[in-house]
């Protein structure tokens, strides 16, 4: 059992477990309240989707930037203290934003620093919840409570949307309250633990090593550079998708809550996907899998070319959320598999890296794009792109075993031996 871990076996009896559960949960309501609240917030204040595109690129963008060091600090201090730090700076951002809406300050140069803000206090966030769960799970709990750390947060990603986009059409200053009064519950569900985790034992790293190391391993790595850079270029074109589609519901006249369903079908549809994942691991190898994904998804946002009608759209949505959870789990898996125990975390933030740097420029593409052309032909464009990363997708090849040499590659200089640490 881990140190500071309860006796009980029950997840369901297990205290400071819930009390993760619950505010995590609120926190990422919260988000996904802000996160459909923000575009329209910018389309009413501005009317250019360029400048939603810029402001969503300014709030991914940032948490891109703060991935790499995120790993790092969530190694090398109290997790617990990382996590309120985080949680209480997101929630003044959100009601310095909220105040700013009520004053009619709410001018692109407000909402670009709130998104810099919430984007930068994302990432750590993300790197420190998770190891932070190792420490009050048992060790024969852990997948269960992982399991439902997912459903958790894809329940909280349908709802966020649809109440975000409720409260907008109330008053556009609702959702970022909402948002700041979800990290406040969520930093008192933390202060109220019983574990007290502490700093994380072990050597440690310089700062820029650090940075680097799990970049160069990831470059190294043949099939996890691959799917990796496939992936990334995947995010740039769903992002500008997503984008495309809040812009294309709300030039429809459709309310705050109709666009808040509409983009509400995405974590539906992925909360299918995680359903789906044991059959279609169970029916197909790895490669078809990411093949087959990419095809639908392709596919799929071709298709709103031709009916882009909200009902249509949000079905359409549903369907590449569900691909993209089925194809993640391949990239999880192989991460797992073929990184060692020792770099998991840092390789893990500089997937994370690449993972949200490309998005930036999925939002900005869509955004200029759309004060230029008709939404159809923007979703074609974006259709191309997912058609070119389904091509270049790993073929059976790549996916191969990790064999005797990739242990050998888990060897540290100051001992020789292999580290057998616990993964993040």
């Amino acid at each position: 059992m881990k140190r500071g871990a309860p006796a009980t076996d029950s997840l369901r009896r297990n205290r400071d477990f819930q009390l993760l559960c619950a505010g995590q949960g609120l926190s990422m309501l919260g988000s996904g309240a802000a996160a459909v609240a923000l575009p329209l917030l910018v389309l009413q204040v501005t009317g250019s989707p360029l400048r939603v595109g810029l402001v969503e690129a300014v709030w991914t963008g940032s948490l891109a930037l703060a991935c790499l060091p995120s790993g790092p600090l969530a190694d090398r201090f109290d997790r617990r203290a990382v996590l309120l730090v985080c949680e209480a700076g997101r929630a003044a951002a959100s009601a310095a934003l909220a105040a700013a809406v009520v004053a009619g300050l709410a001018s692109l140069p407000v909402l670009l620093a709130a998104g810099a803000v919430l984007g930068f206090l994302t990432a750590p966030f993300n790197a420190a919840a998770l190891p932070l769960v190792r420490e009050v799970v048992p060790e024969a709990k852990l997948a269960t409570a992982l399991t439902v750390n997912q459903v958790r947060g894809q329940a909280a990603y349908l709802l966020g949307p649809v109440v975000g986009g409720a409260l907008f059409g109330a008053g556009a200053s609702l959702p970022f309250w909402l948002d700041c009064a979800s990290y406040t519950v969520s930093a008192c569900c933390l202060l109220a633990l019983g574990v007290r985790p502490g700093v994380p034992a072990g050597p440690r790293e310089g700062w820029w090593p650090s940075f680097t190391t799990g970049l160069r391993f990831l470059w190294r790595e043949r099939l996890l550079r691959r799917l990796t850079l496939v992936a990334s270029a995947q995010n740039l074109a769903l992002d500008g998708v997503y984008l495309a589609v809040v812009v294309t519901v709300a030039r429809e006249g459709a309310s705050g809550l109709s666009v808040g369903m509409v983009t509400a079908t995405s974590a539906a549809g992925a909360m299918v996907g995680v359903v789906l994942v044991p059959l279609a691991s169970r029916h197909l190898d790895s490669s078809t899998i990411v093949l087959s994904t990419g095809v639908v998804c392709a596919a799929l946002v071709g298709a709103m070319a031709l009916a882009p009608e909200s009902a249509v759209l949000a079905a359409l949505l549903a369907g590449c959320a569900l691909a993209v959870a089925v194809s993640g789990s391949v990239m999880t898996l192989a991460r797992l598999l073929h990184t060692p125990a020792r770099l998991q975390g840092r390789v893990n933030s500089a997937i994370g890296l690449l993972f949200m740097a490309t998005p930036p420029l999925g939002a900005t593409l869509a955004g200029a794009l759309l004060d230029e052309l008709p939404a159809a032909t923007v979703f074609l464009v974006f259709a191309a792109l997912l058609a070119a990363c389904a091509a270049a997708s790993p073929g059976r090849g790549v996916f191969r075993p990790p064999g005797p040499g990739d242990a050998e590659a888990d060897r540290t200089p100051e001992t020789g031996r292999a580290e057998v640490s616990a993964a993040d």
